[in-house]
Parts: C-alpha cells; sequence; structure tokens
C-alpha cells in the first residue's frame, strides 16, 4: 500500500451561527469540524527498471484530484468535499461535518485521481462504483517508465471507520490509499544454456499481457456480486501488446493490469513474448531467421490473482526455442516490495 495517509482530526462543537460556507454544507446548528490533513511519507524517487525495491515512482503517487466522503451509521451520505488545488498543495483542510453525533461510527472514505463518481447519496451507491480504463494506463515502454499515461494520473482509494469523539476532544482518523492496478515489469534474455545450444541470438519484439481484468471495484469485494462469496465477477479479456525496448542485450516491458480481490482464486494473466532467433546472430541478414513465441502465466501468491496495488518482477530465462519449461518462483510484497517471478523457458 501507498504511504500515503490522510489524517482527520474532528473537534466537535456548537456552531455559534448559520452561515453558509464554501463547503456546500447546508446549514445547521450542530455538527463538527473536520480538519484533513495529507502526509506523504515516502519521498518522491525516480529509480532504474526492473530495480529490486518497489517505492513507487513520483508520477505513480502523485495526487491531482482527491474527494472525500463521509457517511453517518446508517450508511446515509453526509458530506462529499473535493479538494481544491492549493488545498492537495498544501495537504490540509478544515471542514465542517454536519450533525455530527458524538459515539457515533462515520466512515471516511476518499478517491484520488477520478472524477467517478460526482456525487453519490449512500455508501453502497460508492462502494458500487466501477473503473474500466485499462488501456489508459498502458503506452510505449519509454511512456509508461516516464510518466502517468491515464490523463489525471492513478485512480487509488481507500476506505477508514472511525468514532466520533466527545464534544471537545480530538476524533484522528488515517485512511490509507491503494492504486487500482498491479505492475508488471518484464525482463528477458537468453541464459548460458541456450549460449551452449545454439550458435545465434533470440531477439525479442513484442510482450503481450492477456487475460487481465477489464474492469475494477474502487474498494474490494464490491464489484457485480454474483458468487456465493459475494466477490467480484469481472471479464478477464484485457489485452495489451508493447514493443519491447532491449537494454544491455536485454529486453524490457512494463504493464499495469487491474488487481483482483485479494482472496479470489488464481486467474491467471498470460504474458506472451513475440520475437526471433537468428542462426548466424546477425539481425541484418533475415534468410536464416525463425519466428519464436513463449508463453508464462502470470498469478498472485499462494494460487491467488494478481492483487491490486502490487509490484510483480518477472525475469524470463530463455534456454531454448520453445517455452516448455517453465519454473516460477512467486514472493509476495506490496508496492513497496516486489513479487519476484523468475521464468526458465527452454527446450
Amino acid at each position: 500500500m501507498t504511504k500515503m495517509f490522510l489524517a482527520a482530526a474532528a473537534a466537535l462543537a456548537m456552531l455559534a451561527s448559520c452561515s453558509k460556507n464554501a463547503d456546500e454544507i447546508a446549514d445547521t446548528a450542530k455538527g463538527g469540524v473536520v480538519k484533513i490533513t495529507l502526509t506523504d511519507k515516502t519521498p518522491a524517487m525516480t529509480r532504474a527498471f526492473f530495480g529490486t525495491t518497489a517505492a513507487a515512482e513520483s508520477w505513480e503517487k502523485k495526487i491531482n484530484s482527491l474527494t472525500l466522503f463521509v457517511f453517518d451509521g446508517s450508511d446515509r451520505a453526509v458530506l462529499q468535499r473535493r479538494f481544491s488545488a492549493a488545498e492537495i498543495s498544501g495537504q490540509a483542510a478544515t471542514i465542517p461535518v454536519p450533525e455530527a453525533k458524538p459515539g457515533e461510527l462515520y466512515k471516511f472514505y476518499v478517491v484520488a485521481n477520478s472524477d467517478n463518481p460526482e456525487k453519490v447519496a449512500d455508501l453502497t451507491e460508492l462502494r458500487s462504483t466501477t473503473e474500466s480504463e485499462a488501456a489508459s494506463y498502458n503506452g510505449t515502454f519509454d511512456e509508461v517508465t516516464t510518466k502517468a499515461v491515464r490523463s489525471g494520473g492513478f485512480t487509488m482509494t481507500g476506505s477508514a471507520t472511525k468514532a466520533i469523539a466527545q464534544a471537545g476532544q480530538t476524533t484522528d482518523v488515517q485512511i490509507g490509499i491503494e492504486r487500482l492496478v498491479a505492475k508488471i515489469a518484464v525482463q528477458t534474455a537468453t541464459d548460458s544454456k541456450f549460449a551452449a545450444a545454439y550458435p545465434g541470438r533470440v531477439k525479442i519484439a513484442s510482450a503481450t499481457v492477456s487475460r487481465a481484468a477489464s474492469s475494477i471495484s474502487y474498494f474490494n469485494g464490491t464489484q457485480h456480486s454474483g458468487g456465493a462469496d459475494n466477490l467480484a465477477v469481472v471479464a478477464h479479456d484485457f489485452s495489451q501488446t508493447q514493443a519491447s525496448k532491449e537494454q544491455s542485450g536485454k529486453y524490457a516491458n512494463l504493464f499495469y493490469v487491474y488487481g483482483s480481490e485479494n482472496s479470489a482464486p488464481a486467474e491467471n494473466v498470460l504474458l506472451t513474448l513475440e520475437g526471433v532467433y537468428d542462426n548466424d546472430g546477425d539481425f541484418a541478414t533475415t534468410s536464416d531467421q525463425i519466428p519464436v513465441s513463449y508463453e508464462v502465466a502470470l498469478n498472485g501468491d499462494s494460487g491467488k490473482a494478481i492483487s491490486r496495488n502490487t509490484y510483480h518482477r518477472v525475469s524470463v530465462n530463455i534456454s531454448g526455442l520453445t517455452g516448455a519449461d517453465v519454473a516460477v518462483t512467486i514472493t509476495p510484497a506490496d508496492w513497496e516490495g516486489p513479487i519476484n517471478q523468475e521464468v526458465n523457458l527452454g527446450m
């Protein structure tokens, strides 16, 4: 999970007047004032592609827009507040909450970098919100490794529930927010077994991820309920092809795909590598070339599907001209520490 936290301090008191405020909250004779403070505990940094650490890039965690939703104990929306650019930049905003009742549980939800939904009446409506923009996060290798391709940045969401403190006391609420997408970095190379068996070289032209989720709920476990476990029922028909980038004899690709629910069984995303084998190692001559293709199933930890906000570092080692042999090792981690997957492909 990103180390982005919203600290909410609520000082409950009777309002002295019924004048309107810029937050467009209905006039009320009683309520609370919530001070929202945004703190970024992860320093901005740019890392080398395929680094062993997974701290988010500056563009992966940048907040361009932020909307706060507050719901009372009956899940009725009592506040919807979009932060101004100045408030995001200053990382603070003071917001009155109408009719705040000491001791009652209030639910705080945030959505970053998305205009959807524009307005909700209750929590059920917010939790049914989905996004279907998987293609908008992807592009060429040079694009996705230097900026956020999706207009507005990476959609992030989070929530927390907290009882309102007694009048005159402070209510502190922290909300950890996470990206809807998972990050898949692929690095492909031939190994020593290949060099010993074949005189030529393999060049990877492109990589494709397929069988990925085409949509995702803003909040875990809430989209298109249909199974006995009330988990999401989502089409896994998203596909994206990217030209491979040659880097010192290795081939690099980077994709973003929607994550599935954390408790869902594995629904393997398929990675397909397309290239050519050149018998004499000189790719300028084409008469001695044959096409090659390798397929690798990608999934999360312990037989589960790839989860949102996780980083998958996939190392592909080619030992032969077919993908008959595949060895997979996976280590679980959040975006701050990669899930490593090493794949050996050969005869």
